[in-house]
């Protein structure tokens, strides 16, 4: 992608009158896209076929990109020491933030990351620009939550949900649950055929589930008892990513989730 602003734990690079660039001649480049996936095997049959026993990501997302004075905002193009100072607070940071690349393709999408190496590029003493290597948490980007409502009593206790992930397997979502009548809260998905179920549930009661932590609104509700403990989450498949929901007691719920892309930047 052509990457000529982003946004930095709620700054834009523009904001700090900069811009992306480059410094060293053009022409066509090799960037990875990162999701690299490392296939462990054994050997069968002498060395003829190798087995697949699990495969795995070994490595997160980096990339290395450069940035100067904006010349549209700046008549004075040195990086002065005052200023290397504001961009070594703002960007190299020891916890991973929200970075997004701004442009039309990637509005959408974000990473979480840091910048544990930045260079300075002089020419002669000034220096005219940084060099900097970004290194994320994840070897792919996520979307922006997607934030899904349900009102149960108005769905005759049935919901489809289409995963948009990029990654076949499942999310366990942050879920909020209002209960409206007394009953043992169920949901299935009938993709997986995997049943949830929390027994005991009161009216008034607000159950929320952020993966591994449940809690109950209601101190009284030993809710670790009536749990199954067999998390809900959102699947998909290569062929199927559509997830029809079955819920048993009125409720209202509200779901929230990123779904990962595969991009890289």
């Amino acid at each position: 992608m052509e990457l000529y602003d982003f946004e930095y734990d709620g700054i834009t690079l523009s904001d700090m009158g900069y811009m992306v660039c480059r410094f060293d001649s053009g022409g066509l480049q090799t960037v990875s896209n990162g999701s690299q996936i490392t296939f462990n095997t054994v050997n069968t049959l002498n060395g003829k076929k190798y087995e697949l026993t699990d495969s795995q990501y070994t490595e997160c997302l980096k990339t290395t990109f450069q940035i100067c004075k904006d010349p549209c905002m700046n008549s004075n193009f040195e990086i002065n020491v005052h200023d290397l100072r504001d961009l070594m607070s703002w960007l190299n940071r020891k916890d991973f933030h929200k970075f997004k690349p701004l442009g039309d393709e990637y509005v959408d999408f974000y990473f979480e990351s840091s910048f544990n190496n930045i260079s300075k590029l002089k020419f002669g003493d000034m220096i005219c620009g940084l060099e900097l290597e970004m290194t994320t948490n994840r070897p792919f980007a996520l979307h922006e939550p997607i934030s899904i409502f349900i009102n149960n009593t108005e769905t005759n206790g049935k919901k489809i949900i289409n995963d948009i992930s990029d990654e076949e397997g499942y999310i366990y979502p942050h879920m909020e649950i209002d209960i409206i009548e007394d009953g043992t809260f169920a949901i299935h998905n009938s993709l997986e055929d995997r049943l949830m179920e929390i027994k005991n549930c009161i009216a008034g009661e607000k159950i929320t589930l952020d993966y591994p932590i449940i809690y109950s609104s209601l101190p009284s509700h030993k809710i670790q008892n009536d749990f199954n403990w067999n998390w809900f989450r959102i699947y998909n498949t290569f062929r199927n990513n559509q997830n029809m929901l079955t819920i048993s007691v009125p409720c209202i719920i509200k779901i929230k989730y990123s779904p990962i892309v595969k991009v890289g930047i």
